[in-house]
């Protein structure tokens, strides 16, 4: 049995899947679409059994087909037994009593599960009381607060009164794990449970998880397409592909020496905090649809080491020469299973994810930039930038009633050929800022300059003739690209608006598709014809339609799976060399901006807190925000996840409808916890200013002159 660092897998299995397989019907009376193709998995006792792949692999059918969640058009086969007891067409009045009580969800949209127009005391009273019926509603009400208080929502005699929607995304997603804990399950099923949370909320949710097995001694099966969040929960890991598991093994063997060149591919395409900013592995192509999976591997149309034979038989998944299929215990000395011919070769040589795939030459993020810094021209300069809304109240007659402080400072600095990283939690004033970055005129207050010029002094003409200087790229393309039009006219629009020749458009239009990797030839193709991957290309291609010279990029990536970002992180890189762009990018994953980045700039509550050298302020950060952001970001690395320390900030961002005196960080500070009374009064009265180090030279390891915080007991 697979023995990992947390859990030793002995003993008769908890949840056994065998061959479970589940169809859909196929649309007006077609062949049905297979969704899962035979999936065998294990889970033992206090054991977390992480479910990792792409979107389509299979993942959260087979989640949902465990508990019978799916939908009549699914046809389920196959066994799934909780101890011993089969599952799969067990009487729906029978299933019902496990649901809740033996096996719970953890759902990804905690906002749909529940129910808006019920207060969540009531709901989570009613997930007790079912199972229990000689429970009184007093009772349940109490255990429902001891409930809340267990997975940390303040305040939990209140918080019984509340609406799902009066809470925020983390503190629902914590309730809804309070809720799926509630009568001691054996199995906690968790679907994404930390997808769209910011990284500080979902180190605060897989807490919560990790705390709620250790108190009911429930084993987990954790669904993620997060390889970090995977290393630093699981025990075991399942690789899915097409439907089916592909590898298998403990979390250590899996990430130390993939036996499968999927997973081999997934791995390389992760960008690390700890890592190179060399290019990413981008895995090729795309899942082929279920419905027209061609013979043999249904991976062999990506895999660089495919073979002849792997064209005419699916290779079973077993290890070490022995099929494993329908047993209950792991072939070969660790349990390491793959589906793949080759895994015997990968297993010896162990290579690594470059030495497999082939890697696009991708110039460092300094190459387009020879030139220091301080001698480059400066692209946008921000200083004291400030938005406000009003808060109104009354649906005929509105009144204001206050102000929210959207934005409260904001300092930025680009210059050219340089990459911006904008960091933050949700909330933190990120999107309003670009906001009054697009509009190119007077803001509120502050001063705001591009390419040397100050936005309050353009008139209507010349706003319009500098639009062309900046661009902007979204983070969700399908929502971006007008459905109706052909990809070649979303291209071009940009340049009709900037009133170009008819020639230039027809020359420039496939040199742009080339340009960002897709095929000239798709020009009359509409957005739903292409992957998601291929429909950021086509806004990237439009954004640099005008030939712009600062883009700005808002989450460009984060919709997308780890192996099309890698593809996509990897044009930016390139498109910025050989372009001699200046990029604005916004992401909510630090190891993205790790990656790619130049410089940072870390905001909380509407203000610069820390802003540097991303070397200098990943390496060294100065502001406990800063830290608190880097420690909650999950490594691919299972032994580096294990070992680190990790600073949990207490509750979500206060309300900017407040205009706070002092440090608006210091209800959430650990540094402020930790300081004597009058330190103390100093952070409660004194807003903290942007400060650097000095301006003399520092030794080795101290913070870097132009490496600013906004914390009165900065660290170096």
């Amino acid at each position: 049995m697979t023995t990992t660092a947390t859990t030793t897998t002995t003993g008769t299995p908890l949840l056994s899947v065998r061959d479970l397989r589940v169809d859909f019907t196929g649309p007006r009376g077609a062949d049905p679409v297979p969704a899962v193709r035979g999936v065998d998995l294990t889970l033992h006792r206090g054991e977390t059994l992480g479910i990792v792949g792409e979107s389509g692999s299979g993942k959260s059918v087979t989640a949902l087909a465990v508990l019978g969640l799916l939908p009549g058009t699914a046809r389920v086969r196959g066994s799934v037994r909780l101890d011993d007891r089969e599952l799969i067409g067990l009487p729906g009045r029978e299933l019902a009593a496990v649901r809740g009580r033996r096996i719970a969800m953890v759902f990804q949209d905690p906002l749909s599960a529940f129910t808006p127009v019920y207060r969540i005391g009531d709901q989570l009273v009613e997930a007790l009381r079912i199972h229990r019926p000689g429970l009184d509603r007093a009772a349940a009400r109490k255990r429902a607060a001891e409930l809340l208080d267990l997975v940390g929502i303040p305040a939990p005699d209140r918080a019984l009164d509340s609406f799902p929607h009066e809470f925020s995304g983390g503190m629902r997603q914590r309730a809804m794990i309070a809720m799926a804990v509630a009568n001691d399950p054996d199995v906690l099923l968790a679907d994404e449970p930390t997808t769209a949370l910011d990284v500080t909320i979902q180190a605060q949710v897989l807490d919560v998880l990790r705390t709620a097995r250790r108190e009911t001694g429930a084993a987990l099966v954790l669904v993620s397409h997060d390889l970090g969040v995977i290393a630093g929960m699981a025990d075991r890991v399942a690789v899915m592909y097409a439907g089916r598991v592909v590898e298998t093994a403990g979390v250590d063997e899996l990430f130390a020496a993939p036996r499968h060149p999927y997973t081999l591919g997934l791995v390389g395409a992760v960008p690390r905090l700890d890592g190179n900013r060399g290019p990413l592995v981008p895995i090729p192509g795309t899942p082929a649809p279920m419905a027209e999976l061609p013979p043999g591997c249904p991976f062999a149309a990506r895999c660089p080491l495919v073979e002849d034979r792997c064209r005419t038989a699916e290779p079973p998944l077993t290890g070490d020469g022995t099929a494993a299929a329908g047993t209950d215990a792991p072939t070969g000395p660790t349990g390491h299973l793959a589906a793949c011919v080759r895994a015997g070769e990968l297993a010896e040589r162990r290579p690594a994810p470059t030495e497999v795939y082939p890697v696009p030459e991708v110039p460092a993020a300094s190459a387009a930039a020879p030139v220091p810094r301080e001698q480059r021209p400066p692209v946008l300069e921000v200083e004291g930038l400030t938005k406000t809304f009003p808060l109104l109240k009354g649906t005929v007659f509105k009144r204001r009633i206050g102000s929210v402080h959207a934005v409260d400072g904001v300092e930025l600095s680009i210059r050219e050929g340089e990459t911006l990283g904008l960091v933050g939690e949700s909330g933190s004033g990120k999107s309003t800022t670009l906001f009054e970055l697009l509009r190119l005129a007077a803001p509120e207050s502050g001063r705001i300059e591009l390419l040397g010029r100050d936005t309050a002094a353009l008139s209507r003409a010349e706003a319009h003739r500098m639009r062309s200087d900046l661009q902007i790229v979204f983070q969700d393309p399908m929502a971006s690209l007008d459905p109706r039009m052909p990809v070649g006219d979303i291209v071009a629009e940009p340049l009709r608006a900037q009133r170009a020749a008819k020639d230039e458009i027809a020359r420039r239009v496939p040199e742009l598709l080339r340009q960002v990797g897709l095929d000239p030839a798709h020009a009359v193709r509409y957005p739903h014809q292409f992957s998601g991957g291929q429909r950021q290309r086509i806004s990237i291609a439009r954004a640099l339609a005008v030939r712009p010279r600062l883009l700005v990029l808002d989450e460009p990536v984060s919709a997308l799976d780890v192996s099309i970002q890698a593809g996509v992180l990897n044009l930016l890189q390139s498109l910025k060399a050989e372009l001699g762009l200046s990029y604005l990018f916004v992401s909510h994953d630090l190891s993205v901006i790790r990656h790619l980045a130049d410089r940072v700039s870390v905001m909380y509550l509407g203000r610069t807190v820390e802003q540097g050298e991303v070397s200098a302020v990943f390496d060294r950060p100065r502001h406990p925000y800063t830290r608190a952001l880097l420690s909650a970001v999950p490594l691919p690395d299972p032994a580096a996840e294990r070992s680190r320390t990790r600073i949990l900030l207490a509750g979500d961002p206060p309300s900017p409808t407040v205009r706070h005196t002092g440090c608006p960080f210091r209800a959430r500070c650990p540094v402020y916890a930790g300081l004597d009374a009058g330190a103390r009064g100093r952070c409660e009265t004194e807003a903290p200013p942007l400060t650097g180090a000095g301006p003399l030279p520092v030794a080795a390891g101290a913070p870097a002159p132009d490496h600013r915080a906004a914390c009165h007991f900065p660290e170096g």
